[in-house]
């Protein structure tokens, strides 16, 4: 029997808009233009996916 995961306010990170639940698996990541990564994530508790944009930083 599975339980939905309860959103921490003190936990940083990312979290399901779904379920609240902070753990991610990443399906792909994609190189873009000025220094940027973009991540299709999934969560490992509902299976929902999400695409986060990331900047590096020092570039």
């Amino acid at each position: 029997m599975s339980q939905a995961a309860t959103p921490r306010k003190d936990e940083p990170g990312l979290r399901c808009p779904v379920c609240g639940c902070g753990h991610w698996r990443v399906i792909y990541t994609r190189r873009r233009s000025g220094g940027r990564l973009v991540r299709r994530r999934e969560c490992r508790h509902c299976g929902k996916t999400v695409t986060t944009t990331e900047k590096l930083n020092g570039r």
